[in-house]
């Protein structure tokens, strides 16, 4: 089994269904109203668990109605809270989604008590991380955060995995800590930062991994994506989308997240851990809401095709 320290936000996403996204200034007639966990790393934390590996959640929510409705899912679902810090100070963050009628989603996040999750609550998990083959990290907790939670993990022996959402500038000794990055391509154009001219996708991926990162994932919805290697011993490849019909993509890449972390934690190869990511990535994609669209290790197992999960592992 996998064991994986999750480190990152919680949200309530409130979610509107509309036509289109509102423009400046702009009043749109939605649709279908809903309310439901969410929150980068919470969306991570319960994937992890309903993919059959043990799942820990260090991050913080308030102390409110918000924040025990989270924890409480997340530990019906498996998920070790024992880390989960509550902060009488700030009140639980909140996500406004607007999900168009093509399943495209746009979203403003209040961070709230996730803006709290400090230097202290790593040092405080260290532990966790000792206990852990794996450590998955995103971007809507502070930078500084996050960089001495990667430093942590990577000291303590677990591969370390940082999904760039949403894209900050990261302090240069953070990138020789993240064993692997998953992004799409607006993010990696952030981090490239060419101004001279328009790179290549290769070349941005190239620049990235000369930083110190030690494998790139590109993400490009259903047009699948492509993964860069720092090493002699693998190709770069291109991994597929799966074929189905979206109505959310709120979380997507969360789910995929969870489920490449998952599957390389189980030693699969990494084509087939792309490929396992990807089914994961897409399924969560045809329900509404994050931790309700976050699949389920036997639907993953249905749509790659498999008779049981035990076809994975090694």
């Amino acid at each position: 089994m996998s064991t994986v320290a999750i480190v990152g936000s919680l949200n309530i996403d409130l979610v509107i269904r509309a036509p289109h996204c509102p423009k400046k200034s702009e009043t749109v007639i939605g649709g279908a109203f809903g309310m439901a966990g969410g929150g980068k790393g919470s969306n991570q934390a319960l994937a992890v668990a309903r993919l059959n590996a043990k799942s820990y959640m260090i991050g913080c929510v308030g102390a409110d109605d918000f924040g025990r409705h989270l924890q409480s899912v997340l530990i019906e679902n498996g998920v070790d809270c024992s880390h989960l810090q509550v902060r009488k100070e700030a009140a639980t963050g909140v996500a406004i989604i607007t999900v168009t009628d093509d399943g495209e989603a746009s979203t403003v996040v209040s961070q709230g008590a996730n803006s709290l999750l400090d230097e202290e609550a790593i040092r405080d998990s260290k532990a966790i991380f000792e206990r852990s083959d794996s450590a998955l990290f995103q971007l809507e907790s502070p930078p500084k955060t996050v960089t001495a939670g990667l430093k942590l993990a990577r000291q303590t022996g677990c591969k370390t995995f940082l999904s760039a959402e949403p894209p900050f500038l990261l302090p240069e000794d953070a990138w020789k800590s993240i064993d692997y990055l998953i992004l799409n391509e607006r993010a990696l154009s952030f981090y490239a930062g060419h101004k001279s001219h328009k790179p290549t996708l290769e070349e941005m991926s190239y620049e990235i991994l000369e930083k110190g990162v030690k494998c790139l994932v590109v993400t490009q919805s259903a047009k699948g994506g492509m993964i860069f290697i720092k090493s002699d011993d693998e190709e770069d490849f291109h991994y597929d989308a799966f074929n189905i019909r979206a109505v959310d993509n709120t979380g997507a890449r969360d789910a995929f997240c969870a489920g490449f972390c998952v599957a390389l934690g189980e030693g699969m190869p990494i084509r087939r851990a792309a490929e396992f990511a990807s089914a994961c990535g897409a399924l969560s994609c045809t329900k509404i809401g994050a931790h309700p669209s976050m699949p389920w290790r036997h639907e993953v197992g249905a749509l790659l095709g498999e008779a049981s999960e035990d076809d994975y592992e090694l």
